[in-house]
């Protein structure tokens, strides 16, 4: 009996039943996908199981259900607005920006944000921003360099890494360099371990488009901010951008961003859990984004082991991965004048 019927039978399923047998099957071969360990894929199979009789594991029934059925249609609630993110967990609330009034922690965050702004101007000798690039897609074009794809249109965005979920280490020595952001970023029970500076270059626009997944909201604080002219957009709704002051929205829908001045515009990004999803709920999802985030390390250092013939024909030529964009683009030197202007 494979491990997650041995897991699974003790909790609610009947092994002589073959559609049952066949539907956990399809289970097991989902997280499969994920390139787990065998310890991992039979914990994830056993949240699984007890999801379907578990309230406090509802969203992750719902949402497992959704992939193994490969719903296409938004589920009831969702905004068209959020039709293009790859990954929806069906029954969140879905609003394009929230109150911060419900996250006593973003006051607080504001109450730091002149210390925080002093830590990042004094990062203005030291390396560590890169260029923003995400993986490229097929309908995308690349990068002039070959690495990802740019997010922009025009002008540039460079990032300087404070937590990025399996790659955490690559990142120690910018957290070290700023031990007040990174003190801050901790403190907040919810957090999602993805945090970052982001510098908007003069006359920059990001590009439409949508975050990961609805499993989180994303909170913006801006820092270095000229005034009146920067703006957000989410859903339908645009708002002008106001140093100091944190804004939280969800960037699961569609949106897109505007620095219409000659001085650069720098804030302090990160993400928390959706607020709907509970602890156990949490758990699960955080554990299997993080076992996921191991295998894909640990299949990535055995590429890079390989002898370049057989790496070429194991995988892309420009190892085109998530891993592989994030390192190759922190090896970038990037341009001072464009995260910096006018500080």
């Amino acid at each position: 009996m494979s491990e997650f019927l041995t897991a699974a039978s003790y909790l609610l399923l009947d092994p002589e039943e073959a559609r049952e047998r066949e539907i956990w099957g399809k289970v097991e071969a989902f997280f499969a996908s994920f390139g787990l360990s065998p310890i991992s894929r039979r914990i994830v199979c056993a949240y699984a199981a007890q999801s379907v009789s578990d309230p406090d594991l509802a969203h992750v029934s719902a949402w497992l259900l959704s992939k193994l059925n490969r719903r296409r249609r938004l589920a009831p609630g969702l905004s068209e607005h959020q039709a293009r993110c790859p990954d929806l967990v069906p029954d969140l609330l879905a609003r394009p920006f929230w109150s911060s009034e419900a996250f006593p922690f973003v006051r607080d965050l504001e109450l730091l944000a002149p210390e925080i702004r002093r830590e990042l101007l004094s990062l203005r000798s030291k390396r560590g921003f890169q260029p923003y690039r995400s993986v490229a897609s097929e309908a995308e074009e690349r990068a002039a360099d070959g690495i990802g794809a740019e997010a922009t249109d025009r002008g540039e965005w460079n990032v300087y890494y404070l937590f990025l979920h399996g790659l955490d280490s690559l990142f120690e020595p910018n957290r070290q360099a700023t031990p007040v952001t990174t003190r801050a970023i901790e403190a907040i029970p919810t957090q999602y371990r993805h945090a970052f500076f982001s510098s908007l270059a003069p006359r920059t626009h990001i590009k439409t488009h949508n975050g990961p997944t609805n499993k989180k909201l994303r909170l913006q604080l801006p820092l270095v901010l000229p005034e009146g002219a920067c703006r957000l957009r989410v859903g339908d709704e645009v708002v002008v951008l106001e140093e100091g002051k944190a804004i939280l929205f969800d960037d699961s829908f569609e949106h897109e961003a505007w620095n219409d001045s000659d001085e650069s515009r720098i804030i302090l990004i990160m993400d928390i859990w959706h607020p709907d999803l509970t602890k156990k709920e949490v758990k699960f999802f955080g554990y299997l984004q993080n076992a996921s985030m191991k295998a894909a390390l640990k299949a990535r250092a055995a590429l890079e082991d390989m002898d370049k013939e057989n790496r070429e024909a194991a995988a892309d030529e420009d190892f085109a991965d998530f891993f592989s964009v994030i390192t190759r683009a922190a090896a970038i030197e990037a341009n001072p004048d464009a995260i910096w202007k006018g500080t």
